[in-house]
């Protein structure tokens, strides 16, 4: 995992108020009296306790996983952080798994969610999503020697997928009626399964697949074609319009002065797939 390396400067703290409810204070906050300012619901509940609790996925290199002194690193966590200098409070990470992010977030065990959550409409209906920073693809992997080059190619073939993941529930939509459809319990699971020849491809996400060639050049597995794409970004609860507008105008700041573009050259190299706009 790639050094954290020098923490940009935090916004001016006397910027906060502004960023937080006053220049961009919700119009129902006004209208029920509540003085000029005053952030309410999770976001003034976050300024007042000096605490954001953010619940990270630390599978998912590199925008989560751990450097080698077994601290949390990545391109998502390095958001996460930065975000809570930015609100002026300290950071609790959280790690989750995969399947317990939107839980989490529902449970109101964290607050925000920097843990790859794709932009659709499936969690659409659970969270609200800041303006999105980052994509993710889909895409389907085989053994070197494979012949497979399309998802027309893998008719009657074996297929791993990811149980509980939006690279599942896009593959499987797409896949031909007759493959054999392999849920196994994680990406990992699935890229073993098919290099060892339990099955004859892998559905799988592009950062993975790229960081295997890095980190395992001797593993016979490689990336054939792209599925789909998704943005990702950071989420939260529905009904809190003070701490989205918050994280929105952030991630806009964060983005016009190039250290959104920072973290992703750090992390990721290249330049980054999307930006945040300002809502």
């Amino acid at each position: 995992m790639t050094s954290p390396g020098p923490m940009p400067r935090a916004l001016p703290r006397r910027l906060l108020p502004a960023l937080a409810a006053g220049l961009f204070a919700a119009p129902h906050a006004r209208a029920a009296g509540e003085a000029p300012g005053a952030a309410t619901g999770a976001l003034g509940r976050i300024l007042r306790s000096g605490i954001v609790r953010i619940g990270v996925w630390l599978e998912a290199p590199p925008w989560g996983s751990y450097d080698h002194d077994g601290t949390p690193d990545g391109a998502e966590v390095a958001l996460a952080r930065l975000l809570a200098r930015d609100l002026g409070v300290r950071l609790r990470l959280q790690r989750l798994e995969v399947r317990d992010r939107i839980p989490a977030l529902q449970e109101d065990r964290v607050d925000i969610l920097a843990a790859l959550v794709p932009v659709v409409p499936a969690t659409r209906r659970h969270v609200a999503f800041a303006s999105p920073h980052g994509e993710l693809s889909v895409a389907v992997a085989t053994r070197r020697a494979s012949p497979v080059r399309s998802l027309a190619d893998l008719a009657g073939l074996r297929v791993a997928l990811p149980d509980n993941t939006f690279a599942a529930e896009e593959a499987r939509t797409m896949l031909p009626p007759d493959t054999t459809q392999l849920l196994l319990p994680g990406l990992v699971a699935c890229i073993d399964a098919t290099a060892h020849g339990r099955a004859d491809a892998a559905v799988s996400y592009g950062w993975l697949l790229r960081d295997l060639s890095l980190s395992r050049p001797e593993l016979d597995i490689e990336p054939r074609f792209t599925v789909s794409h998704a943005h990702h970004a950071l989420a939260m609860r529905l009904g809190e319009p003070d701490l989205l507008r918050f994280v929105n105008t952030f991630l806009y700041l964060r983005g016009a002065d190039g250290t959104l573009a920072e973290i992703h050259e750090r992390y990721l190299r290249g330049t980054p797939d999307v930006g945040p706009v300002f809502r």
